[in-house]
Formats: structure tokens, C-alpha cells, sequence
């Protein structure tokens, strides 16, 4: 790019910053749908969405509606300030205030008249502003109300035993279960203290099913030994909170039960059900055969879940999630309820329901679960039923066996009950769905498949923290504990498994509750990015802010707020300089949904439940440089094919290998379909499988697997054999899978250098372009040598300035291009590699000059504060200073704009020279103005814009706009009485919490090189 025409995307980026261009919907749909086979458009496109991204593209927020404290003109605010600052769609959720005793003043009584009113206005006024609305279908979270009965709600199973000697005749009601029996540890479930100890007779008992067992051993005939450390959690009775790692929660249930000398067994041909032996007034009578029986009394309760933070007029049981009855009975209660409101507005701006995230303990049962488990497994539970309780049933193998089919039932009940009826429901009725479905959930172990539940929504979901002291040195250290960093290894624990569901069934976003936290206005754009970014690069490219909590005018400033959440809405004090945040968010949104997401390897994750996907992390046998995928048994089976030796997937993803996990159960439709896709050219990796895991079929599934495994791997061992060839394909084990890439001279798709650096990164492909987004995960300025296995010419795009290097100094390598890069601190960039042009040797202008010459801008300055804020209009600052360490107390509680000013003289050449106005240390936004010229919102590093276009000789006036946050005003406030207070909100800071650095703290530069 020659300089003028680089000057100019300059200033337009400088434009962009300060006001979003919006392309309209005609445009959208054309950059969206372009014509792959014109390269010189395709790449005129992306630069267009880039500069000017569309509405599409733009962040979501969780729009609460809290206790319906709002009005019309709440909303109609609320939703302007939306469309003008880049929030393009918002999830309406309806809750009763606080979370964590925060009090919250009463408005609309939820449904109410009143409410539906506001609801019907607030939907016109979407329409008229091209906002896009989600619903959430429940007052609060997850999904219930006061129309879900208890035989509708959530259920445990139950069980109690009785032992009869025979012969005899046997007349009699049988024993009870215990209430909590089973669950002697619960301690996770919402509200669970109000419920778990209940009478039987208020928790809506019903029994399922009476078999006896031939039992000479007594409690000899039970499960022992080391087996018996995970038998709560094979059972599907384990609680943990959400701070359970993925590998503690499935670990336990794929520990196999192997046979001991000293097991005593029960013989599955000696049970007998006992279900026609009952009569009408629950009596068994029964002719007890000779011998030592146990009578197992399989039944259920309720869990006694209800909802969490649900208005009071909303408020109940949570409903069952393993059933399709709840979910239709919710949408019947609420759903239509909405849709009428919709339709009464004459809006369009209802898009999506939703069913928020899936935190209601660990419900395991359903009234039909035998009807449910013949149809999923192909066999009858209930001889099986007493290895609930402990007891050996066939073997100890045997007896894992049906316990494995028995989740696998739980997680499919899950996954087609709930989520696939309630998209069923939704999509009937002309609106998309959007799930938070696979955790963290309120108890680690519910027993999910997570991929298929969020393969059932149209906008798969998922959520990302920030640490409780996330932007202090250290905190976000891969160390930390989960309460610390709310970090797994320093990445978030459920993104890369949102992200591997959106691909491999083939949606086209992946979506994140975004920001979450208690941090109460301690937040800013600038330390939001290091969080965002590594979503990103986690494959999440559809953020929705948690939260832009709605609030009346009247309310005063900061207002009411939830006791969650980053608060994000007009009445933060940065509100009205973050549009430049946002643009950053649309601008890498939708580079990043651009085209497919690139991907070597292929994991599978086994068919066991539950089904949970680490988060991303460096794979050992794979190592640094390469990226993968997730995927599970039924995307294996239903959509994986082979295509010139690649698998592929229908919508366009393909992998160059597939790897099985560590695991020799393998279930018959699995070692079939790997046989197809291997004869077609599929290379897999991964250990020869001996066995099945279930009972379906068995035993004649073990002699098919066996013998399948047998051809298929041929004369592998893993040890003097790792490669078999089968048809057109090839199978490994034994062999690293990054050995067996770069054998296929399959080179790292991003490396980089520096020992001690830590740059992410992801790759999109589209039909003309290669789209890398990478991103310094370090909070200090690194240098790196970064490779990308491309081979074509690349151009560096800057998310945050909207600035475009089409003419970047490389080195080609082989069939790759090496750029030198500098990061400052959480920096990033996006490499574009265009097909359109062919790599050539440039010009070696350096992409980062060195700015060797610097000014100080020392001396006074003139600030201006806002009175009505307690600042004084006018102070003289002899030198930059922190606002919380002023003697002045209207400095010092300050929270609010400043606006600083100075003149100086400029005596440099700067002709030809790349010059910056660097600010050195801003807390927490900034705006600069040189000469009356508004060079845009600077709110992240490196904290400096280019001037030399504006920058005159002799003297020249700068103006610089800086805005706190709110915390040193209510500290402030909190020593007043209330009537003298500036503030009005319901979230309590005290007079001697530790004030925050703010204002402009330099030191200010004139750089150039």
C-alpha cells in the first residue's frame, strides 16, 4: 500500500473508532454469501465488514430485568444507547434481584398486565432499533415454574431392600425407601437444604420397579474393595460443585469394574419381577420360592429443585430434564405466552428462546426410564435395577456394563428430551434456539453428553470468568486454582468444548456468556481484552456481555445492579467511549465466523456419559503448534466421512486424522463405522479395541468388536508394528500423532518464538483467505518470530485501530512465511493471508519502527472535573497525578470524566516520520483531540495514537478525555449521609475499601523514530 492510500485507511480507522459505520442488512448479506470464485472481491469484502462490520456481527448482552424494575423510557433508552455504542442483540432475562443477598427494589409483578406491556413496548422498540431479541424461558434459571407439579420435576431414584426366606407366603407392604438414601453427600444443588431432608410423603414418591433376587450371600453378594471408591458416581450420585475438573468428573465412571475370586454374584436368570405380584393397595403377595431372597424396591422422588433467584410469582419446581413433557409444559406456561406478546407488538425482533445454563444439580431418573432404556439400549433394565444398590448382578463386569448403558440412557434422555423437544418447540414456531447446556453446571457430575446437548441448539453456548483478582500480577498464572483465575489451567473450562460442538454439528457460531464476575465496576474495557481474546482463540466468536443489567432514569447513578456480572450498560462512567470496545468485539467477531475453522486432528471422546471436553490445552503426543477438534459418538456415527484421504464433516470441516481415546471398549456401531471410513482413506490413531462397553447385544458384541479390531489393526502392537494398512486408509498405535503429521510432512500450523512467551492463536479459511487471530497472553511487551504454514503473501489487520498492513516484511520457509512481530501487553492481530495475491519479495520497510526519538510532555496541566460529580471545574496539575492519592477529597473520591489539557511546542521534523502521542499509564479510557483533530478512543496497549498528519510545528493544543470507574465515588459516598450522597445504587462498598488508581498517570510521549 503506498502511503497516501495507507494515511487514509489510517484516518478511517480513526473515524471508526469514534463512530460506528454500520453496513445494512443488504450489504451484510452480501458480504456473508460472496462469490468464492472472485478472489480480488471476496478480499474488498472482508476489508469492508472489517473497517465497517455488520450488525451480525456485533456483541450480545443478558439484558436483566430484575424484580421488573423498569419503564418505557428505561427501555427505549436502554436499547438506543445499544444500537448506537455496537450491542446488536440482547437476551432478556427476568429475575428477582440481587444473587448473594443483594436487596433490589420491587417493580412489575412478572406477566403481570403491566409487565406485558413493557415486554410488548420493549419488543416494538427493538424492531424500530434492529436489535435482535432472545428470551430466556423462566424467571431466573434453569427452567421450571409454578406450573411444573411434582410429577413433572426433576427426580433421584430410591431404593430399599427387604429379605425373605422361603419357602413361605408372603403378604405385606414392603419397606420404604429412606428419603436421602444414596445421597449421604449432597451438598451442591440449589436450595438443596430446603429439600433433601423432606418427608417421602412430600416429595411425590412413586415406585418403578419389585424384582427379587436369589441372594444366599447377603451383603457379601455387593460391589467391594477399590470398586466401590466410584460407585456413587458410576450410580449417577456423585455431587460436585462446578470447580470439578472435566477428567475428576469422568474418570470415576470409566475406572472398570473388573471381576474378583471373592465376588459372590447374583445369577440374572434368578431375578424375578414382582410387578404382577402387587396389588391395588401397594401389598405384594407372593409364594417366596426356597432359598435367601432380597426383595430391591426401585422407585423415585422428587429432587425438590425450584428455580434460582425466580421472581415470586414465577418461582418452582425445576422440571424434569429427562423427559419432553416438562420442556412442552413450560412452553405452553411461558413460551406462547411471549409469542403472543410478540405477535400483539407486530415485532420481529423476537429471534431465539433460550434455556440458560444448566445448573440444578444432578437429576437421574424420569418416571419413564424403562421405556426410555429399552428404546436407547435394546434390553430390559430392570433385572439390573439392584446394581443401583450394590449388588453384583451376572459379574462385576457385567454389572458395569449395564451401569454404563444406564448413564449413556440419562445423558440421551437429556440431550433428546429436553434439548432436542425444546428446539423441536421452538423451531415450530418460527424462532431459533439457544442453550447453555453443558456447564459448568451447578453439579460438576450431572450425567451429560455435553456435545450433544449443545449440538441440539441453533446457538450453542457456553460462559467464561473473570478471577475475583484477575488483573493483579499472578492471578491468571496456569497454577492458580479454578477460585483464584476461574481459569482450568489458564483457559476457561467449557469454551473449547462449545466451540468443537458449533463445528462438528455444523453451526456457525459459538457463543460465551461473557465477563462474568463480582468485581462490582472494577472493569474496563482494557482488562477485558486479555479475557476475550483468549476465548477467542478458544474458537468463541458470538459474545454476550453478563451484564446490561436495564434500569429507570430515575434510578440515579450507577443504579441498581445484579450481584453478578461485569456491569456493562449506559450507566458505567466509560459508557460512552465504549464503542471502540465493541467495534474491536465486531470486527474480530466476524473475521472469526468468517469461513471454517482449521483444524488437524480430530479427537474422540468415547461414548461413555458423562461426556464432558477438556478445556483446550496442548494435547500430549501432539504438542504446541497444531489446533483440534472434539467430537462424540454420534457425530462419528451421523456426519464424519472421508473425502481424498481427509475426514470430513458435511458443512465443510475436515481433519487429517482421527485419534481414539485411551480407552479398549469400543461399541459395535463404532468399530463399524471406523472400518468404513477407514477403507475410504482415514488415518486413525489409537489403541486396538478388545470389547464393548454395554450389555446391548452382548455377548455376540464382544466376538464383533474382537474380530473387527483384529482385521482392522492387523499385526499392530503398539511397540515393533504401529502402522497397519486397511484399504485406502491407515491405522497407528504406538505412535505419537505428531510424529504421524509430520511424517505426512504436516508441518505445526503456528509457532513462535521466545522460550518464555506465550502467544495463542486460531486459524479460519475461507474459500480465498487464511485468517489467523493471534494474541500475546502476557501482561508485559514480547518479541517473536511467528510461523504460519501458509504460502502465500500476508497483510497484518489491527482489530482495536481498524488499521490495515498490506506490505508486511516476511521470510518463506519451506511452504511457510515467518513474520517478526511485536506485541505490547495482551496484544493482538489478525494475519491475512488473501489468495489473491501471489508472495512476492517486498519491500523491507520495518512493521515496527524503532522510536527512538521521545518527548516528555512535563509540566503543568489543566484539568477540568465535573462538579456535579464533586470535582472541582478547574485544578492545575503541576505533574501527573493519581486521583485517589490527591489531598482533595473531589479528587480523590472522584469517579467520572476529566478532561486534560496542555499546550505545547513542537520544534521536531516530523515529515516522513511515523509519529505517536503515547499516555503511558491510563486508568481507565481516554480520548485525544490534537489541534481540535479527534484522533478516537484509546482504551487498550499499547495506549498511543498515531499524530504526525495532525502534529504542527511550534505550538499545538491536546486535549485528553479520561474516565474512572465508579468505585471511588461510592467509597466516598459511603462515609455521607444518604442525603448527601452523589450515588444510588444497592450494591454496598464500604468507606475503607481500598481506592482504585485513576486518571491519566503517564508518562506522556511524543515518540517517533
Amino acid at each position: 500500500m503506498n502511503a497516501i492510500n495507507r494515511r487514509k485507511f489510517i484516518q478511517l480507522s480513526s473515524l471508526i473508532a469514534v463512530n460506528i459505520a454500520v453496513l445494512n442488512s443488504g450489504r451484510a448479506a452480501q458480504l456473508l454469501n460472496y462469490d468464492p470464485d472472485d478472489s480480488a472481491a471476496t478480499l474488498s469484502l472482508l476489508e469492508s465488514a472489517f473497517l465497517s462490520p455488520p450488525n451480525e456481527t456485533r456483541a450480545g448482552g443478558y439484558w436483566w430485568w430484575f424484580n421488573g424494575l423498569i419503564n418505557k423510557e428505561g427501555i427505549t433508552r436502554d436499547l438506543e444507547e445499544f444500537r448506537d455504542k455496537g450491542i446488536g442483540n440482547v437476551l432478556l432475562v427476568n429475575s428477582a434481584g440481587g444473587l448473594g443477598g443483594v436487596p433490589y427494589p420491587q417493580g412489575e409483578k412478572f406477566l403481570s398486565k403491566e409487565w406485558k406491556a413493557l415486554c410488548r413496548h420493549a419488543l416494538k422498540e427493538a424492531d424500530r432499533l434492529g436489535i435482535e431479541v432472545g428470551v430466556n424461558l423462566s424467571s431466573g434459571w434453569c427452567m421450571g415454574g409454578p406450573w411444573i407439579k411434582p410429577e413433572n420435576s426433576g427426580r433421584w431414584f430410591l431404593q430399599s431392600t427387604l429379605n425373605l426366606k422361603g419357602p413361605q407366603t408372603f403378604s405385606g407392604k414392603l419397606p420404604l425407601p429412606g428419603g436421602r438414601d444414596g445421597y449421604d453427600h449432597v451438598f451442591n444443588p440449589p436450595g438443596y437444604k430446603d429439600y433433601i431432608d423432606l418427608p417421602l410423603d412430600e416429595l411425590d414418591y412413586k415406585d418403578t420397579s419389585i424384582v427379587a433376587i436369589l441372594n444366599p450371600n447377603g451383603n457379601a453378594a455387593k460391589i467391594s474393595g477399590a470398586r466401590q471408591a466410584v460407585f456413587s458416581a458410576k450410580t449417577n450420585r456423585k455431587d460436585a460443585s462446578n470447580f470439578a475438573k472435566a477428567n475428576d468428573v469422568m474418570g470415576p465412571t470409566l475406572f472398570p469394574w473388573e471381576n474378583q475370586p471373592n465376588d459372590k454374584p447374583i445369577a440374572v436368570k434368578t431375578v424375578i419381577n414382582l410387578a404382577n405380584k402387587i396389588q391395588a393397595d401397594g401389598t405384594l403377595v407372593w409364594e417366596v420360592p426356597a432359598g435367601d431372597w432380597t426383595i430391591v424396591r426401585t422407585g423415585h422422588r422428587m429432587t425438590g429443585s425450584r428455580l434460582m433467584i425466580a421472581q415470586p410469582e414465577a418461582d418452582g419446581l425445576s422440571i424434569d430434564w429427562l423427559d419432553h413433557q416438562g420442556v412442552e409444559i413450560q412452553f405452553e406456561n411461558l413460551g406462547k405466552v411471549l409469542l403472543d406478546e410478540a405477535a400483539k407488538a407486530n415485532s420481529k425482533a423476537l429471534k431465539y428462546f433460550c434455556d440458560d445454563s444448566f445448573e440444578d444439580g444432578f437429576p437421574n431418573w424420569t418416571p419413564k426410564i424403562i421405556e426410555k432404556f429399552k428404546a436407547f439400549c435394546g434390553y430390559d433394565p430392570e433385572p439390573y435395577f439392584p446394581v443401583l444398590a450394590g449388588f453384583i448382578i451376572g459379574s462385576a463386569e457385567i454389572s458395569d456394563r449395564f451401569l454404563h448403558d444406564y448413564r449413556k440412557t440419562v445423558a440421551d434422555c437429556m440431550a433428546n428430551g429436553h434439548y432436542k423437544r425444546f428446539a423441536e418447540l421452538c423451531h415450530e414456531n418460527g424462532l431459533k434456539v439457544q442453550n447453555e447446556s453443558a456447564g459448568p453446571s451447578r453439579s460438576g457430575t450431572m450425567c451429560m453428553d455435553a456435545l450433544k446437548n449443545l449440538g441440539r441448539s441453533d446457538n450453542p453456548m457456553g460462559e467464561f470468568w473473570l478471577g475475583p483478582k484477575h488483573d493483579e500480577p499472578g492471578n491468571l498464572d496456569d497454577d492458580q486454582p479454578y477460585g483464584v483465575s476461574r481459569l482450568e489451567y489458564g483457559q476457561n473450562k467449557v469454551t473449547k468444548m462449545v466451540a468443537s460442538a458449533s463445528h462438528i454439528y455444523g453451526r456457525s457460531t459459538a457463543s460465551a456468556e461473557a465477563f462474568t464476575s463480582f468485581r462490582h465496576w472494577k472493569d474496563a474495557p482494557d482488562n477485558l481484552k486479555q479475557a476475550l481474546d483468549r476465548a477467542f482463540c478458544e474458537g468463541i466468536n458470538r459474545v454476550v456481555i453478563h451484564t446490561t443489567t436495564a434500569s429507570r432514569p430515575e434510578d440515579g447513578l450507577p443504579g441498581y445492579e445484579y450481584g453478578a456480572g461485569t456491569h456493562f450498560n449506559p450507566n458505567v462512567t466509560w459508557w460512552e467511549k465504549s464503542s471502540a470496545f465493541l467495534t474491536y468485539i465486531s470486527r474480530c467477531q466476524y473475521l472469526l465466523r468468517a469461513g471454517k475453522f482449521v483444524a488437524d486432528v480430530l479427537f474422540y471422546n468415547g461414548d461413555a456419559a458423562p461426556n464432558i471436553v477438556l478445556p483446550k490445552h496442548v494435547p500430549p503426543g501432539l504438542g504446541k503448534g497444531y489446533d483440534y477438534d472434539v467430537c462424540n459418538e454420534e457425530v462419528l456415527l451421523t456426519r464424519l466421512s472421508v473425502k481424498d484421504k481427509l475426514i470430513m464433516l458435511p458443512d465443510g470441516m475436515c481433519y487429517r486424522v482421527l485419534v481414539l481415546p485411551d480407552d479398549k471398549r469400543m461399541p459395535e456401531k463404532v468399530i463399524l463405522k471406523l472400518e468404513q471410513l477407514i477403507k475410504a482413506g482415514a488415518t486413525v490413531i489409537g489403541i486396538k479395541p478388545t470389547k464393548t462397553p454395554g450389555l446391548t447385544n452382548y455377548p455376540a458384541s464382544d466376538q464383533l468388536v474382537k474380530s473387527k479390531a483384529d482385521a482392522i489393526w492387523g499385526k499392530v502392537n503398539g511397540k515393533s508394528i504401529k502402522l497397519n494398512h486397511y484399504g485406502a486408509g491407515r491405522v497407528f498405535y504406538g505412535e505419537t500423532v505428531r510424529n504421524v503429521l509430520l511424517n505426512d510432512k504436516v508441518l505445526p500450523d503456528f509457532e513462535y518464538t521466545g522460550e518464555n512467551n506465550f502467544i495463542d492463536f486460531i486459524h479460519r479459511k475461507t474459500a480465498n483467505e487464511d485468517i489467523y487471530f493471534i494474541t500475546n497472553r502476557l501482561d508485559l511487551e514480547v518479541s517473536s518470530t511467528c510461523t504460519f504454514s501458509v504460502n502465500k503473501q500476508p497483510q497484518l489487520w489491527d482489530a482495536v485501530t481498524g488499521e490495515m498492513i498490506r506490505e508486511v516484511p516476511f521470510n518463506k520457509i519451506g511452504n511457510r512465511v515467518s513474520i517478526d512481530l511485536q506485541f505490547a501487553k495482551f496484544q493482538s492481530y489478525f494475519i491475512i493471508f488473501p489468495q489473491s495475491q501471489s508472495v512476492k519479495t517486498v519491500v523491507r520497510k520495518p512493521l515496527f519502527p524503532t522510536l527512538s526519538n521521545k518527548k516528555e510532555l512535563n509540566g503543568e496541566w489543566e484539568v477540568n472535573f465535573d462538579p456535579k460529580w464533586g470535582g472541582p471545574k478547574v485544578v492545575m496539575f503541576n505533574e501527573l497525578t493519581d486521583w485517589s492519592k490527591h489531598a482533595e477529597d473531589g479528587i480523590r473520591f472522584y469517579s467520572g470524566k476529566a478532561v486534560y489539557h496542555k499546550t505545547f511546542v513542537n520544534d521536531w521534523p516530523t515529515t516522513g516520520k511515523t509519529v505517536f502521542l503515547d499516555l503511558g499509564i491510563v486508568k481507565n479510557i481516554a480520548s485525544v483531540s490534537l489541534n481540535g483533530k479527534n484522533l478516537g478512543t484509546i482504551w487498550t496497549s499499547p495506549w498511543r495514537v498515531k499524530i504526525g498528519d495532525y502534529l504542527k510545528s511550534g505550538e499545538n493544543i491536546l486535549e485528553i478525555e479520561v474516565i474512572n470507574q465508579w468505585p471511588n465515588r461510592l467509597i466516598g459516598d459511603a462515609a455521607l449521609p444518604k442525603e448527601q450522597r452523589l450515588t444510588n445504587t444497592n450494591i454496598v462498598f464500604k468507606k475503607t475499601d481500598p481506592l482504585l488508581p485513576s486518571g491519566l498517570l503517564g508518562p506522556v510521549q511524543i515518540l517517533s523514530d
